[in-house]
């Protein structure tokens, strides 16, 4: 395997640890039980804390990277998450462990945003935009995984179920040896080589204006929200209904969790066909797929609705991610850093937002939540495929003005 091969395998290691912040959530029962003079609702925190923590530090890593070098804050942050991870394992003490949970998510923060970076220096047009799926799709591989293996080591105690975290060992090794160093100005140096080759080769300007952007963040933490409502509702949705368990619920999530994956590895492909469609073909997807959910009496069935909207919700953040990305580099790299924190927001807070959906609906059954998401879903995809018509067509016309001009 040659040098470029292991560079790209090092760079999407590391979103192997990404979303690993609430892998530990089954050991919650049995560390009530070791503290029980602590309340519950704060040893249940453990689970949450580390995505509080990961918005301060996405805020922070570009600056923190421009000062130390991109390649140092992320093995900054995984040495962070790696000593924070194992504490737990070492130590009882409930107040070190609640505190090497934040840093555990501050962590994670540091690197999340810089991933990107590293996919947008190296790579370009459809293989960066595969790549961005690619690393979507190693979150949530990790994610499983990790969760899997917690699950397995729980049996032996709680405490040892937190050495899954020294996955983070070779990552580290592996990022150090095959990924170079890069600075704000080799960043922005490549951005603008890749601009102007892009102007040479279509004669078009592709960056992002503030107010779709805008409308990019308001758009990701509706979509979130909507998303979450499969984890927060699904379980209930089937046990209220009286065609599933808790068991079947969470074996709904784990079809999520493989939904999302195959939209990673297929990205590419499903880029290069559905080009600048690709935002309304995920919506009217996620939103049949609400509505196949909504109409569901069986778990197999839900199950197939539950996979169709981790695909279709993965295809979504990749093209979002990529789109930001065409700007240029100190553009990229903070607009990239909001829209994980509004990623971020959005899952938090998804209980209210899946509530305030619930008290505009017209439907008073458990089934209504995802009946009226599919009807958001579905106008989001006639909205943005109308945006992306109009679009296309002006730009369309615009270029053949500007050729019949020079002509």
């Amino acid at each position: 395997m040659n040098h470029s091969s292991m560079r790209k395998i090092s760079i999407l290691a590391v979103s192997l640890v990404v979303v690993s912040g609430g892998a530990i959530g089954a050991n919650i029962p049995a560390m009530a039980k070791t503290f029980p003079e602590i309340p519950l609702s704060l040893v249940e925190m453990l689970t949450t804390i580390p995505a509080l923590f990961i918005i301060p530090a996405v805020l922070l890593s570009t600056k923190i990277a421009n000062l130390w070098g991109y390649k140092r804050t992320v093995l900054i942050g995984l040495g962070i998450v790696f000593i924070s991870g194992i504490i737990p394992a070492l130590i009882t003490n409930f107040t070190i462990i609640f505190i090497s949970r934040a840093c555990f998510g501050f962590g994670v923060g540091l690197f999340n945003s810089l991933l990107i970076a590293f996919i947008s220096y190296f790579y370009q047009g459809s293989e960066r935009a595969a790549t961005i799926g690619f690393q979507s799709a190693f979150e949530g591989i990790g994610g499983m995984s990790l969760t899997f293996a917690v699950g397995q080591l729980l049996k032996i105690s709680w405490q040892t179920s937190f050495w899954v975290y020294l996955i983070v060992l070779p990552i580290f090794v592996l990022f150090a040896l095959f990924v170079p160093e890069i600075s704000q100005q080799d960043i922005s140096q490549m951005h603008g080589e890749k601009k102007a080759m892009s102007k040479q080769v279509e004669g078009e300007k592709e960056t992002l204006d503030s107010l779709s952007f805008a409308g990019y963040i308001v758009l990701l933490i509706v979509v979130v929200c909507v998303y979450m409502s499969i984890t927060v509702k699904g379980t209930l949705l089937m046990t209220t209904l009286g065609y599933g368990n808790a068991t079947d619920g969470s074996n709904i999530l784990s079809l999520i969790g493989v939904g999302a994956m195959s939209a990673g590895f297929l990205f590419g492909r499903v880029f290069k066909v559905t080009k600048h469609w690709t935002m309304p073909f995920a919506f009217l997807l996620m939103g049949l797929a609400m509505a196949l959910i909504g109409f569901s009496d069986r778990v197999l069935v839900t199950g197939i609705g539950a996979m169709i909207c981790g695909f279709s919700f993965r295809t979504f953040i990749p093209y979002l991610f990529n789109q930001v990305n065409n700007g240029s580099a100190h553009q990229a790299a903070r607009r990239t850093s909001l829209l994980l924190v509004a990623f971020n927001f959005g899952s938090a807070f998804s209980p209210y937002g899946i509530a305030m959906i619930d008290s505009l609906s017209v439907f008073s059954s458990i089934r209504g939540t995802f009946f009226s998401e599919a009807i958001l879903l579905l106008l989001l995809a006639a909205i943005t495929g109308g945006i992306s018509f109009f679009g296309e067509k002006a730009k369309r016309s615009s270029l053949y003005r500007s050729s019949s001009l020079k002509k």
